[in-house]
């Protein structure tokens, strides 16, 4: 039984196999010696760059000095000036981190609306580009002016005089204190006055009306629920009382569209409103109109 086991092993030229296998490792032998070279070779490559990276990194040349610039839009005339301060002492301009703390920090400033982008500059240098809120609507105060973005954003400093807003007309009688630079000014009454604002801008009749001002101290009836919530004055000083606002709006409230047309009815009689105290706009009839005294000039018939 053992024999017959045995008996294929023995046909087997094991001589013949052991050279066989010898030549094939043999032929291996250069392609394995080929690859532990370039392996080798590549790690010491990266021993090197790891030390040279370092080396470069860490040289004064290319430290980033601490970071404290002022800003301010040309226009603010160094009214609001807001100070960015960033502590990059010590650091490299290779700091993986730098580019996002540094835009994080543009980014807090009242200013800014947004970072576009912060940009290496070498050897020791970062570029800045950003984006400044600009000035919507100015509000009036008793210290001064106060400037707010299309966002209702409240934008740094105090103003004697308003600089040009992309709305001419400004918005009076808030209730509300202002927040602080760079935060929105929550208050309906301001959202009510801008989306005025808006609407004289967009509104070729109350352009020619020369409404200066929005007055919102009544708004919600916050002073007397009888009288008009907002009123837009002239530059004549005329007050044309707009009644209730889109939000505050009741049922039987004439249509924006009405108030226009009785204004249309006062200009045709009244041109450029002179010699009139105020006008009722949500109100029809004769008792819309109060003239200053007996003296102004009389209707057109």
């Amino acid at each position: 039984m053992l024999g017959k086991v045995v008996a294929p092993f023995r046909r087997i030229d094991w001589d013949r196999l052991a050279a066989r296998a010898g030549a094939l490792a043999a032929s291996h032998r250069g392609v394995a010696r080929g690859f532990l070279f370039w392996a080798g070779f590549a790690f010491v490559v990266l021993l090197v760059h790891r030390e040279v990276y370092s080396f470069i990194t860490q040289r004064r040349q290319f430290s980033v000095p601490q970071i404290r610039t002022a800003v301010a839009p040309p226009w603010a005339d160094n009214q609001g000036v807001e100070l960015v301060r960033v502590d990059t002492r010590g650091t490299s301009l290779f700091d993986p981190d730098l580019v996002d703390r540094v835009g994080r920090s543009f980014e807090s400033c009242a200013w800014v609306k947004k970072i576009t982008a912060v940009e290496r500059v070498f050897p020791d240098q970062l570029r800045i580009r950003f984006e400044y809120r600009k000035p919507h609507v100015a509000v009036r105060r008793q210290n001064g002016y106060v400037l707010v973005d299309a966002e209702g954003v409240r934008l740094p400093g105090v103003y004697v005089d308003p600089p040009p807003c992309a709305r001419a007309a400004e918005v009076s009688g808030l209730a509300s204190a202002p927040p602080e630079p760079g935060r929105p000014w929550d208050d309906p009454a301001l959202k009510a006055g801008m989306a005025m604002a808006d609407f004289i801008a967009e509104t070729q009749l109350l352009a020619r009306a020369g409404i200066r001002e929005v007055d919102v101290s009544n708004y919600g009836g916050r002073q007397d629920a009888r009288r008009s919530e907002v009123t837009l004055v002239t530059r004549g000083g005329c007050a044309l009382q707009w009644g209730r606002t889109p939000g505050t709006a009741r049922f039987g409230d004439l249509s924006p569209s009405d108030k226009l047309e009785n204004l249309r009815e006062v200009l045709a009689s009244y041109p450029d409103l002179n010699g009139l105290r105020h006008v009722k706009l949500y109100f029809k009839g004769t008792r819309a109109v109060e003239v200053v005294d007996s003296h102004v000039q009389r209707p057109r018939p």
